[in-house]
């Protein structure tokens, strides 16, 4: 008999241990913490549930939300130097970045998957086809007399807010260097 309540007293002892030991999992796997330079997103099942934007900590049901992180604050995207030919036919050689920001996280998530990597991928193919387009629209000349400012605005003008669908904002096109 001392066997067998020792036993009971063992697996109640054991039992209670994995209850406590799963409560507190449960506990901090629903504890969010957002910085002052990112967004949360929460997800139900794959799908954007809500967007935390302010920092400080906050709470999602464990197991079923989950989080990704998305940066707020200015990014750089240093496009690849690149051939363009101007409208004299003369190649030059461009070498620009781009600064953006994420300003609508839910469009973000929906439309490029998260993926700071499929945002420079858009990045990269519009601003050089607007800088291809607007040097191939202009003299050499005026392409390098353009240095100081009317370049960078002839591209902006010309990507718009062609970004606006995929929740993000173009600040700055500029250029690096252009032989």
């Amino acid at each position: 008999e001392k066997t067998s309540m020792s036993k009971a007293k063992k697996a109640g002892k054991i039992s209670i241990v994995i209850i406590v030991v799963a409560a507190i999992v449960a506990i901090f796997s629903s504890i969010v913490v957002t910085y002052e330079n990112e967004y949360k997103l929460v997800r139900v099942f794959g799908k954007v549930d809500r967007v935390i934007t302010e920092e400080g900590i906050s709470f999602k049901i464990p197991f079923i939300e989950e989080t990704d992180t998305i940066p707020k604050q200015i990014l750089l995207y240093d496009l690849p130097a690149s051939d363009v030919i101007t409208k004299d036919k003369k190649t030059m050689i461009t070498d620009s970045y781009v600064l953006w920001q994420i300003t609508d996280p839910i469009k973000f998530a929906q439309t490029l998957n998260s993926s700071i990597g499929n945002a420079e991928s858009r990045i990269d193919t519009v601003v050089y086809n607007s800088i291809k387009n607007i040097i191939g629209s202009w003299p050499q000349e005026e392409v390098i007399s353009g240095r100081d400012g009317e370049l960078s605005e002839a591209i902006m003008n010309s990507v718009g807010d062609k970004f606006n669908q995929y929740g993000l904002k173009l600040l700055a096109v500029e250029t690096k260097q252009l032989d």
